[in-house]
């Protein structure tokens, strides 16, 4: 009896004792995890952007005289020669030399700048046959295997990007021939107008109406804005970048146009990346260096035809994309010195790896060197995750 109560006291103690070292054993610490994989990467700039009717054009009182209010609205349609708007030429002041010498140079100019638009579009024809001709070459190349696919759509790239340049350069010439039109009114006007006497303004082009500057009437001065014209299926995007991102970014990079207000993504293409830079104040009030990047869209204008002039939308440049990368989530990853280590999963142990990183975007980094395919890294480790420590997964 003594010796069975001894060992029903020796049970209890060891019991407690074992209860003991379990409550103070380190327990594993739960965490997620995720494989190392191969797969695609890309790397892309994301940025707020604008949409702009390519060619505008702003149609101004060419003297000062009394507008007429106007009937039309901004959204209507107009063709090359329709009335935009009617004034009444107010008494004509007496020319002196001075101010004929300098209506006589405005001509001059205009008629330059008539000359020059002209020149431009020579050009842009020149250079549109040049490019016809040479996708006509490289679809014979093409057919006898002379020439990878890749060329080949970079020569009918460049033809659509010619045909675009020439309509630019029609759009233009339009714009100087009003000019000149304009300049010649303008002296003329000065010189032989007497007061009441009304003069027609015609569209320059054929459009609709962007924006209405001036709609009532009442007298203005020469020069001042009366309405701007643009065609808004000619659309193009505006991105707003940090210069050390531009420089990242060559012509005919891809871009996705996301956030838009319409369903799905839409896809462009960087036409230019402007080579002036501009300064601009952020939110926070630090002076940054931007630039902007134009973007034309590779979608049909049924697609998003809902966006016009002004529209804002998001924008992903990409800069760089490699299939077949060693891959890990970017969360997976601290800093470690000057570089970077993970901690992967051996044998329900946490083991940490200094490892080499390459490319990286905000989702996943490139591994170069220190994991291997295949092996569970634990992502968004925390303070408890240390070299060794035990761990589980849900």
């Amino acid at each position: 009896m003594k010796w069975m109560r001894r060992g029903v006291l020796v049970l209890l103690a060891l019991l407690v004792f074992a209860a003991l070292a379990y409550a103070f054993m380190p327990k594993a610490v739960r965490v997620e995890t995720a494989r190392v994989a191969r797969g695609s990467l890309r790397v892309t700039i994301d940025a707020q952007g604008r949409t702009r009717v390519r060619d505008r054009f702003t149609v101004a009182a060419p003297v000062a005289c009394f507008v007429q209010r106007m009937a039309l609205r901004a959204g209507d349609s107009v063709t090359a020669g329709d009335v935009l708007a009617e004034v009444r030429a107010q008494d004509a002041p007496m020319l002196d030399t001075r101010a004929r010498a300098q209506l006589q140079a405005a001509q001059g100019a205009a008629e330059a700048g008539q000359r020059q638009a002209q020149a431009r579009v020579t050009a842009a024809q020149a250079a549109l046959a040049f490019a016809q001709w040479k996708v006509e070459q490289d679809r014979g190349l093409r057919k006898s295997g002379d020439i990878s696919e890749e060329v080949l759509r970079a020569s009918e790239l460049r033809l659509t990007s010619a045909q675009e340049d020439l309509k630019s350069a029609q759009f233009g010439l339009q714009g100087a021939d009003f000019n000149v039109q304009q300049a010649r009114v303008a002296l003329l006007r000065v010189a032989e107008a007497s007061g009441g006497e009304r003069l027609i303004i015609r569209s320059p082009v054929t459009g609709r109406v962007l924006r209405l500057w001036q709609e009532s009437e009442g007298a203005v001065m020469a020069g001042t804005p009366l309405l701007e014209l643009g065609d808004p299926e000619r659309l193009e995007v505006v991105v707003d970048m940090l210069s050390t991102d531009a420089v990242r970014i060559g012509p005919l990079s891809p871009v996705e146009i996301v956030h838009w207000g319409g369903e799905g993504m839409l896809s462009g293409k960087v036409r230019v990346v402007e080579p002036s830079g501009f300064t601009k104040i952020s939110a926070l009030g630090v002076e940054e260096q931007r630039v902007n990047v134009i973007v034309d869209f590779n979608e049909p204008r049924a697609r998003f035809a809902a966006l016009g002039d002004g529209y804002r939308v998001e924008t992903r440049t990409q800069v760089w994309r490699r299939d077949n990368v060693l891959k890990v989530p970017g969360s997976a990853l601290f800093r470690s010195g000057d570089g970077f280590a993970l901690f992967v999963v051996e044998q329900s142990r946490a083991v940490r790896r200094e490892v080499v990183v390459g490319r990286r975007n905000g989702l996943e980094a490139e591994i170069v060197e220190g994991a291997a395919e295949g092996q569970n890294v634990i992502v968004h480790p925390g303070d408890a995750v240390t070299d060794g420590v035990a761990i589980s997964t849900p």
